[in-house]
């Protein structure tokens, strides 16, 4: 039943994000903010729009790793966990792809005195695509979506075969 509990709750707060974000920061606001901002000092050797893109990659890239080292030690149901991170952390991403053309939402810079960079109208005024912004984050806030109704989906079946194992 604590498992359950929390599934129920860690669906609700990335939820919120989804629907909320930015203002709901949710459960994993910070440490995805944490490995954001450590994602542009990883990928910054490849170069300006690496080191951009690379904030953005790298909150995404960590909770499916978190997820694959779980299972590969065998945890099936706690390799659920960070998915529900996942799905949050794509509901963040749809607030920031949103944001690209208004810049309301206020940003982290790592270094004193540098420009801020807003990570996706950089990018996507470099790729010719700041006017789809709209359309690039509601695809992203559908995939949050995916991912947390798939997430759901996986920790019942999974709950319910421990659950018959006991």
């Amino acid at each position: 039943m604590l498992y359950a509990g929390l599934a129920l709750a860690l669906a609700y707060d990335a939820q919120r994000v989804i629907r909320v974000a930015p203002e709901a920061a949710g459960l994993f606001g910070g440490i995805t903010l944490a490995f954001h901002e450590l994602g542009h000092v990883l990928w910054s050797p490849l170069g300006e729009w690496f080191a951009v893109a690379g904030g953005s990659v790298t909150q995404l890239l960590v909770p499916i790793a978190a997820c694959l080292v779980l299972r590969r030690q065998g945890d099936a149901l706690g390799a659920i966990i960070p998915l529900f991170w996942l799905a949050s952390s794509l509901g963040n991403l749809a607030a920031y792809i949103a944001d690209a053309r208004t810049l309301e939402l206020p940003l982290v810079s790592i270094g004193d005195g540098e420009e801020v960079i807003h990570d996706w109208n950089y990018l996507l005024a470099h790729a010719g695509l700041l006017t789809r912004e709209a359309q690039m984050a509601a695809w992203c806030r559908m995939a949050a979506w995916l991912v947390l109704g798939t997430t759901m989906v996986l920790f019942a079946r999974q709950w319910r075969q421990e659950t018959r194992r006991r």
